[in-house]
């Protein structure tokens, strides 16, 4: 058999000259030794060999005429046969847990975003097999980047999970994309990726930064420096390389992703040991890395992963992001617990990957990262607020923080700990709500040390953990480390038995209201909307006409739906805004309202309702508009470029060539990212009205306001700014809209990570696209262009529309569906209107998705012939709407 080795450190200890670091080499006859202190730590390999001390191992092993190697050979041995007297005969040291908590360094998947402390596969498949080896369902509550749920359905299982940050959510879905795939796609992605890794190099160059990703680089950091100037620009180039491959791939564009952000603070200023830090002046010499190279590399890595991977054979699901809100959902049946939770070490875990946060857009402002952190477990000083100190904190920790203030050199620490236990208790009362009878909980966590006074977490834990049915059924000793004043500390893997009898779960409410029950039974037995004068066409405030646009709800329908659901004074979010009708009608009926949309188009125009302009400002808008269009005339290029959009026809032959000279300066002019005021946006809502239709408003030929249908007619003169002013006259000044609600809109895939101030909620109520639909851009594609679409963004940029996505699969919804749950309040609901065709029942596919966050409440169904066509004969295969009701 080959040689082995392993390092050996030994710091300064006593009268030592200074520290010293040691080869040992295992021969044949100590592999046994080298097996179990393989992925041991020096600390650890000091207590075995029963010295903290260089100088007394050398007078040991002279003393002996031994070498040092065979010495410490001889040490080892007694040292493990010492801690089995001591701990006995299932003491980890020669336990198989010892190898696998830190042996993932290198395993699949395991470095795609390597985590300090993160445990690897092995461990937690060590730990199902022995401590849970029957549980089907298995949830780690603090997922990281989903290594637990990943493994427990590589075992066939079921692995749920609990992530809020987004970066580690964004690894792990990335991972599980992966896995996930056929043989045959799994060897496309392989090659692509090897493809990338190629091309890196000669590609980033070709990539325009990401303007606006350097924006929110000053708004999110406040001036503070994380790259040099050459490799904040490489980043934002890469950022433009990730969306133009997550355009034609998405999960090629996740996977680049990943790589990108894995390569974030190795090629910046920054050094993540513990905490985020900037590196030294002798750091920066020799471990900042070339971005294009590193993500080459990681690339590189990654694709053989990717090839070695044997796939899935259970579920994987984030049931929520914050653990806490596992309250509001219906029972999960936990048949096992896997986590490592926040250690109480004065780290912050948000705080250390704001650099990948900011990459991700999901840290837009300094104030985000405060949000992040309001929400995460405390487990460092800076997350220490008023807010969270308040909380009850747990009788069995408060002497233990009385102890600590006497001898904290910071008041913040024993808030701190008072506060981690807080949350943690927190954490455990709800895992109890959901875990069988039973059920083992597994908890890997560490103690420490502040101010002299020793915080023995996982005692203290299992003292709270045994007043809500955790009964202590084993403790293994992990790992050994020294605290800054020398005193030893431990990391053990904690083992309960959830043995409470009685279910513990809440008394949330999961029907109606009795106000809102019986508006509901009201509006399903008259259909008010149907009535008038509520069917007429021009039903509402005018407002709502601002911009025509396909597929858009009937106000008077929005208008009811709000008014049963959405209580006064209430608060509601629709996650498919579309031009903002639902929630419109909201701040009409003086509530709350926010809006997410990711049309560009129609977020324009569903922003110019909720969030009002001054209209002193708006005149200065169209001035600077005027200005603009008399000092740029596009060029010969530009003009010829239009011809290559073709649709019902090429978009040259909508317009007379000089009122397109006026519309392609117009479409520069608002692509400028310091015109995105509210004035500039209301001015833009207005144009994209009358970029097409039938009427003399229209700046095109004979069209249709809804549809742009082939044009018909003369091609004449139609100057911009003068049906623009007109326009944008009659919609500043129409009916006053006093007394109404506060709007807000955001600009995003409904998908992605919702906005902190969308939180509370009493209601979402939406309409998501139907099953059936026509595709949305085909009848908005000429307003989609003017808001900077091009000819291959119709092709790529609607793979991430929830059109496309819902076809492939109905899980599509899940994150709108987890996200609805966690930010709706304690009896809110969740209203869908859907679309029912041959082809699909959508209330009945969209209730096997959400049974892992609601109840179905209520499916009523209504009949379209009432429905206008706006000129098209075909009106899609939808046979009838449907409202589905969650609680």
């Amino acid at each position: 058999m080959p040689q082995l080795f392993k390092s050996l450190y030994f710091p300064n200890y006593g009268s030592d000259p200074g520290p010293k670091r040691i080869n040992l080499a295992f021969g044949d006859r100590d592999h046994d030794l080298y097996e179990v202190t393989e992925h041991r730590s020096s600390e650890e390999m000091r207590q075995l060999l029963g010295t903290e001390s260089f100088s007394a191992l050398k007078s040991y092993a002279n003393q002996r005429h031994l070498s040092l190697n065979k010495a410490c050979m001889l040490l080892i041995r007694d040292g493990l046969s010492r801690a089995e007297s001591t701990y006995g005969q299932g003491y980890l040291f020669k336990d198989p847990l010892i190898g696998t908590y830190r042996g993932g360094d290198g395993g699949i998947f395991h470095d795609w975003y390597p985590l300090l402390e993160g445990f690897s596969p092995s461990f937690v498949r060590t730990v199902i097999e022995r401590f849970a080896p029957s549980a089907s369902v298995v949830l780690d509550p603090f997922g990281g980047t989903g290594t637990a749920p990943l493994t427990v359905a590589s075992l066939g299982r079921t692995g749920l999970y609990c992530e809020l940050n987004p970066v580690l959510q964004y690894v792990t879905s990335t991972k599980l994309q992966a896995l996930s795939l056929k043989s045959s796609d799994k060897r496309k992605l392989v090659d692509a990726i090897r493809g990338e890794s190629l091309a890196v190099p000669f590609r980033l160059e070709s990539f325009e930064p990401d303007p606006n990703l350097y924006i929110t680089y000053m708004s999110a950091f406040k001036g503070s420096r994380f790259f040099s100037q050459d490799v904040l620009h490489n980043v934002l180039q890469l950022r433009s390389y990730a969306d133009a491959l997550d355009a034609t791939w998405p999960l090629l564009g996740r996977v680049f992703t990943v790589a990108v952000l894995a390569s974030l603070v190795p090629s910046s200023l920054m050094k993540r040991a513990g905490d985020l830090r900037y590196k030294t002046e002798r750091e920066l010499r020799t471990q900042v890395a070339s971005m294009g190279e590193s993500v080459s590399a990681r690339l590189d890595e990654m694709a053989s992963d990717v090839e070695r991977a044997d796939g899935l054979h259970g579920n994987v699901l984030l049931a929520t992001e914050d653990v806490r809100s596992l309250r509001k959902l219906p029972s999960l049946g936990l048949e096992a617990v896997v986590t490592s939770p926040p250690y109480l070490n004065g780290t912050n875990y948000v705080r250390n990957v704001k650099i990948e946060m900011w990459f991700l857009r999901a840290l837009k402002r300094s104030s985000d990262l405060a949000n992040w952190r309001m929400k995460a477990v405390t487990g460092g000083i800076n997350d220490v607020t008023k807010a969270k100190y308040t909380q009850e904190q747990p009788d069995e920790v408060l002497e233990l923080v009385n102890r600590v203030s006497r001898n904290a050199y910071d008041s913040r620490i024993p808030m701190m700990i008072g506060t981690y236990f807080a949350d943690m208790k927190q954490v455990l009362r709800v895992l109890a709500e959901h875990l069988k009878p039973g059920s083992t909980v597994a908890i890997d966590i560490g103690d420490s040390r502040y101010g002299g006074v020793h915080v023995q977490t996982d005692t203290l834990l299992a003292e709270i953990g045994g007043g809500l049915g955790f009964r202590l059924a084993s403790s293994h000793p992990l790992r050994f480390r020294r605290s800054r004043d020398g005193q030893l500390l431990s990391q053990r893997l904690l083992v309960f038995e959830f043995d409470k009898r009685s279910s513990m779960r809440g008394c949330e409410s999961r029907h109606l209201s009795e106000s809102m029950n019986h508006k509901w039974s009201a509006f399903k037995q008259k259909l008010p909307h149907q009535q008038l004068p509520y069917r007429k066409r021009n039903w509402g405030h005018p407002l709502h006409s601002l911009c025509s646009y396909e597929g858009k709800m009937k106000p008077s329908l929005a208008h009811f739906l709000v008014d049963t659901f959405v209580p006064h004074g209430g608060t509601m979010l629709d996650p498919f805004a579309g031009v903002g009708t639902i929630p419109f009608e909201a701040c009409i009926q003086g509530k709350g309202a926010f809006g997410i949309e990711l049309s560009p188009a129609a977020y324009s125009v569903a922003r110019a309702k909720l969030q009002r302009p001054e209209p002193r400002n708006v005149g200065r808008v169209l001035s600077s508009l005027e200005d603009f269009l008399d000092r740029n005339v596009p060029s010969a290029d530009e003009i010829e470029a239009t011809k290559l959009i073709n649709y019902n026809k090429t978009l040259d032959q909508y317009y007379h060539v000089d009122t397109l000279k006026e519309i392609l300066s117009a479409r520069k002019y608002f692509q400028v990212p310091v015109h995105q005021t509210d004035e500039h946006n209301f001015v833009l809502a207005c144009l994209l009205h009358i970029l097409h239709g039938n009427r003399p408003y229209a700046l095109s030929r004979n069209s249709h306001s809804i549809t742009p249908f082939a044009p018909t007619g003369p091609s004449e003169f139609r100057p911009l700014i003068q049906r623009l002013t007109a326009k944008v006259e009659r919609s500043l000044y129409l009916e006053p809209l006093e007394g109404v609600g506060s709007g807000q809109m955001f600009f995003q895939d409904a998908a992605s990570w919702w906005p902190h101030q969308v939180d509370n909620l009493d209601a979402v109520v939406t309409s998501p696209p139907f099953f059936d639909s026509t595709r949305f851009y085909l009848g908005n594609w000429i307003r989609l262009w003017f808001c900077g679409w091009e000819k291959d963004d119709f092709a790529s940029k609607s793979l991430h529309f929830l059109d496309f996505r819902q076809k492939q699969t109905m899980r599509a919804y899940e994150d709108i569906l987890r996200q609805s749950r966690e930010r709706l309040k304690p009896g809110g609901v969740l209203v869908l209107h859907l679309g029912k065709s041959s082809k699909a029942d959508m209330a009945l596919e969209l209730s096997k998705t959400a049974k892992t966050w609601f109840r179905v409440c209520d499916v009523f169904e209504e009949s379209v012939t009432h429905v206008e066509s706006h000129g098209q004969s075909d009106k899609g295969r939808v046979t009838g709407h449907q409202l589905m009701v969650l609680t």
